[in-house]
């Protein structure tokens, strides 16, 4: 385990100290009534075989404390004694039961609580992000992080933890016992011990690297169904199910195989701790028989407690050799898990930011050059106001830098210092908090996301607003004919997605929503582009009422739509190439006038 791995561990189960304390005296109160059971059945068994302890010199504190117990009961009579004794063990079995279910009450509670916390961290990680790290990953792998490898994360780490307390408490305290009885048989008992040690270590390395390839392999064939169930129109449609039928076979044979195998070393631990107890209860038996019969001490009743002790012990010691295996085997998911939490976000806020004041002037671009974290060159020197209260369009080929542009605004990514700058008036972007300009800033973009609730909900999403101000954005947003016309109006539930909704619909309920939102400043990204066009003539409707009065910045492919733009730009590789109004920029006859009639001959 490393050294990041030990401190996650530290980190998430720190704050629960208390409560592993507690869970440590229950297990201590829980082996002591259950070595105390054991200890009783000296008494039960001299009064059963009629034999009894003599109190020497040289006899221990132990062997006086049972023999006062036994002298004591037996002046009952035998029969009664006999009757005392069942009492006692039964009460002494009842608490430890009783110690044994407040331990596992407790330690269960404590592990939700651990998981719980890992999930809102891993949670908070995913939402905080910047948008290269959801490049990084594939969404079907962060899925398998947040789901399987915590399962197994508590499975193995948790458990193999709370399991490896409670083995050590009752082995220490049994392993004490044994050692006060005869320290000469237990010395015995230890000394393959290494042995056994050696055996499991090796075992073990090779079980962490099978392990981790399992998880990676698991997030694979989670991420193919996740690929297959989102897009499972186009594979229907492209007739391409046996495809995807065969590519998920290959990934799920691949993990089965390799689950198989980690779990047949697991597995391994159990005969494995068997085989080692059976050859030491068996030197055991045949030395502490000889102990007896040669009267060195040990009487035959007292062997007995010996050796039920000794069994006794044999069961957590391989729960402690099992535990350490899947230690071993759950390290693989919280390595994966700690990948996340330990993932630095590249965008830095300022720690005292400015605030964000009502634009004066607008935002401007000043010799900003960007390229991706792969170092692929996005933007080229750009140069460039969009005013306030104007709309303004960006237009060119698909790869030109439209949607970068907006998404450096939005600071989605951040500029080096050595990329330019981009102000808010007078404010550098660097100066600013990413959630404050965001705050400032509504959206529209062309692919819809809905969630699977109500209208009301989906228009009112993250706001706290009352039915008559999201009425009044519905109305605004040309929506409130379908929504009142669907089965229960604003309270009907539009399914995953918006399924319920037609591509028109989800672009006016996403229009709703930025009008809500009543932010300055508009981003609309290829709002109309997937839409027919008797869709596209009502969501343009709708987009002109609610650009009114604000700085509006427009992506488009559709250049029909952006005609009566107050400016428009076109990128091409990465920049600024002309700039003007739609009138302007057609007569000068360059790279948009070429677009534009291409546009109308198709």
């Amino acid at each position: 385990m490393t050294k990041t791995e030990k401190d996650f561990i530290k980190h998430t189960a720190g704050k629960y100290k208390s409560q592993y304390v507690l869970y440590l005296l229950l297990v201590i109160l829980m082996s002591v009534f259950s070595v105390s059971s054991i200890l009783s059945l000296n008494n039960f068994l001299q009064v059963l075989f009629g034999t009894s302890s003599e109190i020497t010199a040289s006899s221990s504190d132990l062997d006086k404390l049972l023999s006062n117990v036994y002298n004591f009961f037996l002046e009952f009579g035998k029969k009664k004694a006999l009757v005392y004794f069942t009492i006692v063990l039964v009460l002494i079995y009842f608490l430890k039961d009783v110690f044994t279910w407040l331990s596992q009450y407790q330690i269960g509670r404590t592990r939700n609580y651990i998981i719980r916390d890992i999930r809102t961290s891993l949670f908070e990680k995913f939402s905080t992000q910047d948008l290269s790290f959801m490049v990084k990953y594939k969404k079907g792998d962060l899925l398998s992080r947040f789901s399987s490898d915590i399962v197994e994360f508590e499975e193995t780490i948790l458990k193999s933890i709370q399991t490896l307390i409670n083995s050590a408490v009752v082995v220490l305290l049994y392993l004490a016992m044994l050692f006060y009885i005869d320290a000469l048989l237990t010395l015995i008992a230890l000394l393959l011990f290494p042995l056994v040690v050696a055996l499991t270590s090796m075992l073990s390395r090779k079980l962490r690297r099978s392990a981790r390839k399992m998880q990676d392999v698991n997030a694979r064939l989670i991420a193919n169904i996740e690929e297959t169930l989102g897009g499972i129109r186009i594979v229907k449609a492209l007739s391409a199910i046996g495809f995807m039928n065969g590519r998920f076979d290959k990934v799920n044979k691949e993990y089965s195989k390799l689950r198989t195998s980690v779990y047949r070393r697991v597995d391994l631990a159990s005969p494995q701790s068997e085989v080692f107890s059976s050859i030491v209860v068996a030197v055991l038996l045949l030395i502490g028989s000889y102990k007896v019969v040669a009267g060195t001490g040990l009487s035959s009743t007292m062997f007995i407690v010996y050796l039920i002790l000794f069994i006794l012990i044999i069961k957590p010691a391989k729960d402690a050799s099992t535990a350490y295996y899947n230690l071993k085997k759950g390290t693989a998911a919280l390595n994966r898990i700690t990948e996340i939490t330990d993932s630095k976000n590249i965008i830095e806020d300022p720690k005292i930011s400015k605030p964000f004041l009502e634009l004066k002037s607008g935002i401007t671009f000043k010799n900003v050059n960007f390229a991706y974290t792969d170092g692929q060159e996005v933007l080229k020197n750009i140069n460039f106001t969009f005013e306030k209260g104007k709309t303004t369009a960006i237009v060119g080929a698909s790869g030109s830098g439209k949607t970068t542009m907006t998404d450096l605004i939005e600071k989605f990514y951040q500029l080096k210092p050595n990329q330019g700058d981009i102000l808010f008036d007078d404010v550098s972007i660097n100066d600013l908090k990413g959630e404050e300009i965001r705050k400032n800033i509504a959206v529209v973009t062309q692919e819809t996301v809905l969630f699977n609730d109500t209208v009301t909900n989906n228009i009112a999403f993250g706001g706290n607003y009352s039915q008559e101000e999201i009425k009044n954005a519905a109305m605004t947003a040309n929506a409130t004919e379908f929504i009142e016309s669907l089965p229960q109006g604003f309270e009907t539930n539009i399914g995953d997605k918006g399924e319920m909704l037609s591509g028109g619909q989800k672009q006016r309920i996403s229009i709703a929503r930025a009008v809500l939102k009543n932010s300055p400043i508009l981003i609309l990204d290829e709002a109309t582009s997937a839409l027919d066009t008797e869709s596209e003539r009502k969501v343009q409707s709708a987009l002109d009422n609610i650009s009114k009065n604000r700085t509006t910045i427009i992506i488009a492919h559709r250049l029909s739509t952006v005609v009566n733009a107050d400016k428009i730009i076109v990128l091409q590789d990465g920049g600024i190439k002309e700039q003007g109004t739609h009138t302007e920029l057609y007569n000068k006859k360059g790279i948009y006038h070429n677009l534009y009639l291409m546009q109308q001959i198709g």
